[in-house]
């Protein structure tokens, strides 16, 4: 496997960064190229099985838009093929119509994969969490973020929320998918707290892998599924 992490100095706020160090020591024998924003993306000239970005401050945000549009063509093709990608926080909105960033009074394009605006005020946060389900699968996450995503996700959703967010606080399905590109802005680091989400990620780029340390990972999941489940544990809140 050929898997590229993009970005990872600027990329992997909130535990982020792990994602990627997690999928290197579950497949040591995997080539994986860390690429910086200096540099241009590995994936651009050369094939890959997987691709994941994590998420970064909103002034990152537009600088790696405008490293990634040039390549948009390139990673449609990608998406067409059916290679995973993972895009975590903020990241996710890359793949929106457009952002607009409410207090800052700017506007971005985004790469288009998905019929959704995005609304960033830096003067509201919501942190949250999500206790989600994929097809059977039990998903968990967090959330600490100052953007919603609007438009209809209801044939290219990421996760029913059991608790917590969607999209926005008026949804229930959180997250984007095309494919095997996967967008969420669930934080964690989300493969590092979800062990079997991680098998089947890697499982899309055809991979088995017996995950470092699963038995302590599945039992630290197990618990955070009982937590998420209280009805006393709170699900959001803005600030």
């Amino acid at each position: 496997m050929i898997a590229e992490i993009l970005f990872p100095e600027v990329c992997g706020l909130y535990g982020d960064a792990y994602n990627g160090n997690y999928l290197a020591m579950a497949c040591p024998e995997a080539e994986f190229h860390f690429t910086p924003l200096t540099e241009t993306p590995y994936f651009s000239d050369h094939p890959v099985d997987l691709i994941c970005i994590g998420t970064m401050a909103e002034d990152t945000q537009r600088r790696v838009l405008d490293k990634l549009r040039p390549l948009k063509g390139r990673l449609e093709a990608l998406i067409d093929a059916g290679v995973p990608i993972l895009a975590t926080g903020n990241a996710a909105e890359l793949f929106a119509k457009r952002i607009d960033y409410v207090t800052e009074e700017k506007t971005a394009e985004g790469l288009g994969f998905f019929d959704v605006t995005v609304k960033t005020d830096l003067f509201r946060r919501f942190n949250g969490k999500v206790l989600g389900d994929l097809d059977g699968m039990t998903v968990v996450g967090f959330k600490s973020q100052f953007s919603f995503l609007y438009g209809d996700n209801s044939d290219s959703y990421f996760l029913k929320c059991v608790r917590g967010v969607g999209l926005n606080p008026e949804s229930k399905l959180e997250g984007l998918r095309k494919k095997n590109l996967i967008c969420t802005q669930l934080l964690g680091p989300l493969l590092v707290l979800n062990p079997e989400f991680t098998e089947y990620f890697l499982g899309l780029a055809g991979v088995q892998a017996r995950l470092p340390y699963r038995e302590d990972a599945m039992a630290a999941f197990r618990q955070r599924v009982k937590e998420f489940q209280d009805p006393k544990i709170q699900f959001g809140h803005n600030r």
